[in-house]
């Protein structure tokens, strides 16, 4: 299914910084728990989509994901990123984008909300893929590359 593929992201997103997180501290590290979190729920969204079971919990954890997201900003301030961070010099030279890509995320994961109480599949589905396209496009702008 075409929505795996998001999720397959989000895991290799958890691998990757459960690795990097050895050594982070202070605000540093609560982003990469706080970014861990949201990969565990994109993964559970996944699973859900794939058994075709617990549509309406998605709902649940698109609220989670929408929640994360409005904190995203406040866990990069200026001069936080160290060698443990994956954050591009970007995030602080962009910053009027890098806060708009994290309102976009809002938005998808509330239109997710949305979709999930519908009871719809095929609707969740789609916004589900549309969600995690905010998430990639925001790593690809922003986050460097393991």
């Amino acid at each position: 299914m075409k929505h795996a593929l998001g999720a397959f992201g989000a895991v290799l997103l958890i691998g990757s910084a459960a690795l990097s997180h050895e050594g982070a501290t202070g605000v540093v590290k609560q982003r990469m728990d706080e970014m861990e979190q949201v990969g565990r729920v994109v993964k559970r969204i996944n699973e859900r989509l794939k058994s075709k079971r617990g549509l309406a919990d998605i709902a649940r954890d698109a609220e989670e994901i929408r929640a994360a997201a409005t904190r995203i900003p406040s866990l990069f301030p200026p001069g936080t990123r160290d060698g443990h961070s994956d954050a591009k010099p970007a995030v602080w030279q962009r910053w009027p984008q890098f806060e708009a890509a994290a309102r976009t995320l809002v938005q998808e994961a509330e239109k997710l909300d949305g979709a999930a109480r519908s009871g719809q599949e095929s609707a969740i589905a789609a916004q589900f893929r549309s969600m995690t396209r905010a998430c990639s496009g925001c790593h690809d702008d922003f986050r460097e590359k393991r």
